[in-house]
C-alpha cells in the first residue's frame, strides 16, 4: 500500500529542479475607485482649467491675510506709482495698495455670488419640481411667476430695486440677486422633471407607496443633481457679474472693499485717463477669470446631465487621432 501512495513531497523527486516556480497570488484589493463625476470633470481638458484657476482665485481669497499685508484701506505709499516689486498691482491716485483690495476683494466678490447663486438655486428647484410635479393650478401660479420674471430684464430690474433701497450693503446684494435670478433655471428644471416624473421608476415608488417627499427628491430630484449643479454655476458667475456692475455703478456700498468698488474708484478718479490702467485693469482681470473659469467647469458638468456630449467628445478625439478619416 505504501508504493500505490502519492508522494507529496515535491523537493524530493528527482525533477524538481526542472518544476518551474510558481509565485504566490496576492490577494487582489478593491482599491480607490474615484467617482464617474470626478473622473469626467477631470477628463474635460476645459473643466480641468476652470477647476484649478478657479480653486487658485479662492486659494488666494482665503489666504489673504498671508499674502496681502497691506491694508487694502490704508494709504500705504505716495500715490500713482506703476506696478512694482514693493506693490505689484500699483498704487492708487490716493495711494492704496491695489494688490491688497484685488486679493481681499476677492473674498466679498465671491462670497456674494455664491451665496445669491445659492438663493436663486434653492428657488428655482423648489418652484420647478413643485410646479412639476403637482401640476394643476399651482403649475398654472408658477409659470405665471415665472413668465413675468422672464418677461423683465434682470440686469435693469437690479438697477431699479437697488435705486430704491437705502441699505445698499453685501447682505442686500445677496438678496437682491438671489430673489430676481431664479427664473430662467426654473422653467428648466421644471422641463426636466416633467420628463423624469412618468419615468418607470418614479411609477414605481408610487405604486410601492413611497411619500411624496421621497418621490421628489429621492427619484426625481436625484436624477437631476447635475443639471442642479449646472445651474448653480451659472447663476454663481452672472452674480458675481450683478454685484460687481451695481457697485461699478454706484449703486452699492462702494466703501467696501470688493472687485465692483475697486473699479468704481477707477472710473471715478478717471484712472484710465490719467495713465494708471492698473487701478482698473488688475480688479478686472480677477473679474473676468473667475467668470471664464466658472464657464469652463460648468462645461464638465453639462457633460454629466447630457450624454450626448460626452459621445461627441469621443468622436472628436477619434477623428483627431485618426486625421480626419470616418
Amino acid at each position: 500500500m505504501s508504493n500505490l501512495a502519492p508522494n507529496l513531497d515535491v523537493a524530493t523527486r528527482p525533477d524538481a529542479a526542472e518544476l518551474p516556480a510558481i509565485a504566490p497570488i496576492a490577494p487582489r484589493g478593491r482599491g480607490l475607485r474615484v467617482p464617474l463625476t470626478v473622473r469626467l470633470l477631470v477628463g474635460n481638458w476645459k473643466s480641468r482649467l476652470g477647476i484649478f484657476v478657479f480653486g487658485s482665485i479662492v486659494i488666494v481669497a482665503l489666504a489673504a491675510p498671508l499674502i496681502a499685508h497691506n491694508s487694502p484701506s490704508d494709504i500705504v505709499a505716495l500715490p500713482g506709482q506703476a506696478p512694482n516689486w514693493h506693490f505689484p498691482f500699483g498704487t492708487t491716485d490716493q495711494g492704496y495698495d491695489v494688490f491688497s483690495q484685488v486679493v481681499w476683494g476677492a473674498r466679498q466678490s465671491l462670497a456674494v455670488g455664491a451665496l445669491a447663486a445659492l438663493i436663486s438655486t434653492a428657488i428655482a428647484v423648489t418652484l420647478g419640481l413643485l410646479a412639476a410635479y403637482s401640476g394643476g393650478w399651482i403649475d398654472d401660479v408658477v409659470n405665471l411667476v415665472t413668465n413675468v420674471f422672464l418677461v423683465i430684464p434682470t440686469l435693469p430690474l437690479l438697477v431699479v430695486i437697488a435705486a430704491f433701497i437705502p441699505n445698499r450693503g453685501p447682505t442686500m446684494l445677496v438678496l437682491i440677486i438671489g430673489l430676481t435670478t431664479w427664473a430662467v433655471e426654473a422653467r428648466i428644471l421644471r422641463g426636466q422633471a416633467l420628463s423624469l416624473r412618468n419615468r418607470d421608476f418614479v411609477l414605481a415608488a408610487k405604486v410601492a407607496g413611497e411619500p411624496t417627499w421621497r418621490i421628489v427628491f429621492g427619484e426625481i430630484m436625484a436624477n437631476m443633481v447635475s443639471r442642479i449643479a449646472a445651474a448653480f454655476l451659472l447663476v454663481f458667475y452672472i452674480a458675481i457679474l450683478f454685484e460687481a456692475g451695481l457697485e461699478f455703478l454706484g449703486l452699492a456700498d462702494v466703501n467696501d472693499t470688493s472687485w465692483g468698488a475697486t473699479m468704481y474708484w477707477a472710473q471715478n478718479n478717471s484712472a484710465v485717463l490719467q495713465g494708471e490702467w492698473w487701478h482698473f485693469f488688475f480688479p478686472g482681470i480677477a473679474l473676468a477669470l473667475s467668470v471664464a473659469s466658472l464657464v469652463m467647469i460648468n462645461y464638465g458638468v453639462d457633460e454629466l446631465s447630457n450624454p450626448r456630449l460626452r459621445r461627441r467628445q469621443r468622436r472628436s478625439v477619434l477623428r483627431a487621432l485618426w486625421g480626419g478619416r470616418p
